[in-house]
């Protein structure tokens, strides 16, 4: 694997980031992925409202991918303060999930976060991080957070 790709939702970002850097140094590259879809409008829509104090809008694809470019560039100021330069990818698909897990293919290793739900199992875990553990065609390391 020559790339390590931390999938980004703008909620815990910061606690992701600071799980993934040892594991940076065994890979040639980094990316931050943001996916959407026509479920995930909703989801990023939500998070830019609450967590990024964005005003409520429309949704379209443009502001979607509007949406998952603010929640990477945030990432990137994480990763460029800890010194290291990430590339920055946005993913269509129907849904969030079914564009990580396709995306996944590859020389890549997929960094997920998964930790808003209680407990332990399949239900510990979003639909979307649900999705991708069960579907993804790479190795997938998730993490979980607070």
């Amino acid at each position: 694997m020559r790339t390590i790709a931390l999938c980004l939702d703008g909620v815990q970002d910061e606690q992701l980031i600071a799980a993934a850097i040892p594991w940076i140094a065994f890979f040639e590259s980094v990316e931050l992925w943001c996916a959407y879809g026509a479920v995930a409008a909703r989801e990023l829509g939500y998070l830019r409202e609450r967590h990024l104090r964005a005003a409520p809008h429309h949704h379209s694809e443009d502001v979607d991918r509007q949406q998952a470019q603010e929640i990477l560039e945030r990432g990137a100021q994480l990763m460029r303060e800890a010194r290291i330069e990430p590339r920055l990818r946005t993913l269509m698909g129907r849904h969030a999930g079914h564009a990580l897990a396709e995306a996944g293919r590859g020389d890549v290793a997929l960094f997920l976060a998964a930790g808003h739900r209680p407990g332990i199992g399949p239900h510990s875990v979003g639909h979307v991080a649900r999705f991708v553990v069960d579907h993804a065609a790479c190795p997938l390391i998730v993490v979980r957070l607070e």
